[in-house]
C-alpha cells in the first residue's frame, strides 16, 4: 500500500498539506504553522494538538488508529455530492479521577485523516489532510473538488490520539496510533 510506505519512509512528522481552514480555539507559531499550513481543521481543535499530532510518530494500532464505518473499502462515490466519511476508535486515553481539565486546550480524542494518490504519495504533498475530533467529515465544496480532480484511486488513512490538556500522555498511552487504511473512487 503506497501511503503506509510513504509513513514509513518519510515519517508522520513530515507532512505537508494542500487546502487550508481553521476552526482552532488558538494559533501557533509561524515556524509550526508552516509544518501544519493547509490542513483542514474540522470541529474544535487546538493548535497545540495539531502540532503534536504532526510532530510525532505514529504507533500502527488498528482500532486505537480507527476504522471506517463509511465508505467501505474499494468503494466508488458518485462525484456529484460530497460524501460523509465515518469512522470509530476506541478510546484510549481517560482523564483521572481528579485531574482538572481546561476547557480551552484540548481534550479527549482528535483524528488526522489523510487522502493521499499514488501521484501525491510520492511527492509527500498530500491530496488533502483533515484534523478534527468529530467522528465524521464531509469535504467543503473546494476540499471535495480535490477528490473529484483526482483522476486516480485514493487511500485514505485514519490516525488518532487522544489527549488531557493539550498534551499526549508521556507514556505513549494516547498515541497517536495508525488505524485503517481504506481506498477509494471517486467519478
Amino acid at each position: 500500500m503506497f501511503l503506509s510506505n510513504i509513513f514509513r519512509a518519510a515519517g508522520f512528522a513530515s507532512l505537508v498539506a494542500l487546502g487550508a481552514c481553521s476552526s482552532s480555539k488558538d494559533s501557533g507559531s509561524s515556524s509550526s504553522a508552516a509544518i501544519t499550513a493547509g490542513i483542514v481543521r474540522d470541529g474544535m481543535t487546538t493548535t497545540a494538538a495539531l502540532n503534536q499530532v504532526v510532530g510525532t510518530l505514529p504507533v500502527e494500532w488498528g482500532w486505537a488508529g480507527g476504522q471506517f464505518q463509511t465508505p467501505m473499502d474499494q468503494a466508488v462515490l458518485p462525484a456529484s455530492t460530497p460524501y460523509t466519511f465515518t469512522w470509530t476508535a476506541d478510546t484510549t486515553l481517560m482523564p483521572g479521577p481528579n485531574d482538572v481539565l481546561d476547557p480551552n486546550e484540548q481534550q479527549g480524542q482528535v483524528f488526522m485523516l489523510v487522502f493521499d494518490t499514488p501521484a501525491t504519495a510520492a511527492t509527500s504533498k498530500h491530496l488533502l489532510q483533515v484534523f478534527t475530533n468529530l467522528l465524521a467529515y464531509t469535504p467543503a465544496a473546494a476540499d471535495w473538488q480535490k477528490l473529484v480532480g483526482a483522476g486516480d484511486t485514493i487511500a485514505l488513512a485514519i490516525t488518532a490520539a487522544s489527549f488531557e490538556n493539550d498534551q499526549l500522555p508521556a507514556n505513549g498511552d494516547g498515541g497517536p496510533f495508525t488505524g485503517q487504511i481504506i481506498h477509494i473512487t471517486v467519478q
